[in-house]
């Protein structure tokens, strides 16, 4: 029997996961170092400090954890296809798309399919990343994902008006949006804020897109530390989530979440992406190795903890669900 394509559409985090991107390494090229890329780690930094003003080349200069950052994505890939989720890769980058936005920051990456585009319900939204180097990884998933928005008539594709060009790319008044800072729960969206990811212009654009289909937008000021609103939560099942509370600034979640159970994290749990991670339902939650006591504290929850060794994907500053753009999650 021919292969079904899931139906597009997703509603809340943790409904079954039935088709997603995954991200490649192919084209990693990281830019030149600015104060606005704290959020990578020291040796990192050394390394675009080192690079004199020129963008990085990833296979070129650290050819060894290329091919080992290529391998921990199959990884993930095969592990979704292993438990019955259909998995597309975005294609690499045209010549023409590299060169894109050059003049605001040269760079590319195509790892983290999370963070500019989002899906909601049936609207697949293309957003803007404060970083312009990564406001091109749309032209790739739009390919992956036009045949499925095609494909059903009450599927939407939209696209967030430009941000506005400045420089450092990562400054200016947007809007900026990040999918990485939207944590979805039926018509409850959660959007965190802070002065290095999504702001409030791209909070309320949102807000104006989808409240007339009947979303609720909950803006979450965040305070910084953290790059994104799914490095300090997660959502594992209705009434239950992690939370990494000192980084947001009101200390709780508004809305229908402020009386969920809260699992609490300490602050190297966060940093070791203990929310980052892909829940395949609201029984089973992938999530990077090693982070034991969280792993123990899911089970005691009934929900079974799935490790990946995911180091290397993680030593460029993103985890599991950064590099998983779910598009069908069935409700």
């Amino acid at each position: 029997m021919p292969e079904v394509t899931p139906a597009y559409g997703a509603r809340s985090d943790y409904d079954p996961l039935r088709m997603a991107v995954v991200g490649i390494v192919d084209d990693l090229t990281l830019p030149p170092y600015n104060p606005t890329l704290h959020h990578y780690n020291d040796e990192v930094r050394e390394a675009l400090i080192a690079a004199d003003g020129k963008p990085t080349s990833i296979k070129a200069a650290m050819p060894a954890r290329y091919e080992r950052t290529a391998e921990q994505l199959d990884n993930l890939a095969a592990l979704y296809e292993n438990n019955g989720v259909k998995v597309l890769r975005p294609r690499p980058y045209s010549e023409e798309e590299k060169r894109y936005l050059d003049n605001l920051q040269p760079g590319t990456s195509l790892l983290y399919p999370a963070d500019p585009v989002i899906t909601i319900g049936k609207h697949f939204i293309e957003l803007n990343i404060r970083r312009a180097y990564r406001r091109k990884e749309v032209f790739a998933l739009r390919d992956a994902v036009l045949p499925l928005i095609e494909a059903d008539r009450e599927a939407r594709h939209v696209a967030m008006p430009a941000a506005q060009p400045f420089a450092p790319s990562s400054g200016g008044p947007g809007p900026y949006l990040e999918g990485g800072d939207i944590v979805r729960f039926g018509t409850h969206l959660y959007v965190g804020e802070s002065d290095i990811a999504s702001n409030r212009a791209g909070t309320d654009w949102l807000a104006r897109y989808v409240e007339p289909f009947g979303y609720q937008v909950h803006p979450v000021p965040m305070k910084g530390a953290v790059l994104h609103l799914l490095g300090v939560a997660c959502l594992l099942r209705e009434g239950l989530l992690m939370l990494y509370r000192p980084e947001l600034v009101e200390g709780t979640l508004p809305g229908p979440l402020g009386d969920w159970e809260v699992i609490e994290l300490t602050e190297q749990e966060a940093r070791a992406f203990a929310t980052v991670g892909v829940s395949l339902d609201d029984k089973r939650y992938v999530m990077p190795a090693g982070l034991n006591r969280i792993a123990d504290e899911l089970d005691r929850h009934g929900i079974e903890p799935i490790q990946i060794t995911f180091d290397q994907v993680g030593y460029w500053g993103g985890s599991v669900s950064c590099s998983t753009h779910a598009l069908s999650r069935a409700p």
